[in-house]
């Protein structure tokens, strides 16, 4: 058994390391995701030739692709201010995003059904589902050099791109599973749950906005986990009531008016938002440096080089850049070559695949694959920020 000191100082210089791959990839235009797959893949190189025999980490990835799903769908949300100059740009990032994950879904699912024959369409579009998501933790920090109205767009259409994947997602997930239901009884599930996050939201705003304490950082995190927690053990669209809450929260002044504005006090309300912004930013780095360092440790490298795999995984990568194309011209038209390679695949990829896995439904392909894409994609996106790095248009 390791030294409990030996495991602190382990994860303290992971942390640093991973702050410090932050940094030195907004110079480098290198994603920091990568950094630490590396990282971990070299440290499994290590641990092999020193015949050290690893723990088995894969319970580690579920508890941080459960925790990651609810923070990334909070963080989402909280970007979203619905305003009247702004409804322009999220109307249309909006419809951009839709009409790529669709796409890209629809085109991947059609290449997943052709190299695994046995399986149904459905589930061919399951599994291409994650791979269809552009991942807004990646993109984010890394636009830095585009218009401010680029920026803008890429925010709202990444984080578009996460919500909207990750409720299409839970749908299919229960549609899989209803065997022998009606789809009426998803619609129903689906409205219940949506009246319910609107119910709880506004309850929740209000209560959080009564607590005075100082200790209130993970005890508002700990009472959306438990409702997160409870809502899918009884089968219901629980990332509704995160997703409501966070944008309900982020815009209370257009949610809360007349008779319920007397509910909540403006200063604390904003503190109170300002408080989510901290938790979710400290937090999606956390878990995004240990679960991409432990699935780049887990993974399995034999597979990454067979040739079967590269083969599916770069028709997969054209396929996301074909359809952004067309989605892009349809919706911008004219000037958006720099953002067209702006498509990376990451965190919640490999999270939606461990929640594959986790209701019972086998993966019929080399997880290389899935691995090889969010690399690609990556590399893709920092071909395209090199070479657009001037970008200064509007």
């Amino acid at each position: 058994m390791l030294n409990p000191f030996i495991i602190i100082i382990a994860f303290s210089l992971l942390i640093i390391v991973s702050y410090l791959f932050s940094q030195f990839s907004k110079l480098s235009k290198i994603p920091s995701v990568l950094l630490l797959l590396a990282l971990g893949i070299s440290m499994q190189y290590v641990g092999s030739y020193f015949e050290f025999e690893p723990p088995n980490l894969h319970h580690v990835l579920r508890i941080l692709g459960i925790t990651g799903l609810m923070v990334i769908v909070l963080e989402g949300g909280l970007d979203i201010k619905i305003e009247k100059s702004n409804l322009k740009r999220i109307r249309r990032a909006a419809i951009s995003a839709s009409m790529i994950l669709v796409g890209t879904a629809f085109l991947i699912g059609l290449i997943i059904k052709f190299v695994t024959i046995h399986i149904t369409f459905l589930e061919a579009v399951i599994y291409a589902l994650p791979l269809s998501i552009v991942s807004s933790a990646i993109v984010i920090p890394s636009i830095n050099g585009l218009s401010k109205s680029k920026q803008e767009f890429m925010i709202l259409e990444s984080t578009f791109s996460d919500i909207l994947g990750i409720m299409f997602f839970e749908l299919l997930i229960m549609e899989a599973q209803s065997i022998g239901h009606k789809a009426g009884s998803i619609a129903t599930n689906v409205l219940i749950s949506v009246v319910l996050s609107v119910v709880l939201s506004f309850v929740l705003v209000v209560t959080f906005n009564k607590i005075k304490t100082k200790i209130k950082f993970f005890l508002f995190l700990s009472i959306l986990a438990l409702l997160f927690s409870v809502g899918e053990y009884f089968h219901f669209s629980a990332l509704l009531i995160i997703l409501i809450f966070a944008v309900i929260l982020n815009n209370f002044k257009l949610f809360f008016q007349g008779k319920l504005k007397r509910f909540i006090d403006e200063k604390s309300t904003q503190n109170l938002r300002d408080d989510f912004n901290f938790i979710t930013l400290e937090t999606s780095f956390i878990i995004r440096t240990f679960f991409f360092f432990v699935f780049g440790y887990t993974l399995n490298l034999d597979g990454i080089f067979n040739p079967y795999v590269i083969i599916v995984s770069v028709s997969i990568i054209l396929s996301i850049i074909a359809v952004r194309y067309l989605s892009l011209f349809a919706t911008i038209r004219t000037n958006f070559n720099s953002i067209l390679l702006l498509a990376p695949r990451g965190l919640v990829s490999i999270l939606l695949y461990t929640r594959i896995t986790e209701v019972g439904i086998p993966i019929p392909f080399s997880e290389g694959i899935i691995a090889l894409v969010v690399i690609g994609s990556n590399i893709v996106m920092m071909v395209g920020l090199i070479v657009f790095k001037k970008d200064t248009l509007e």
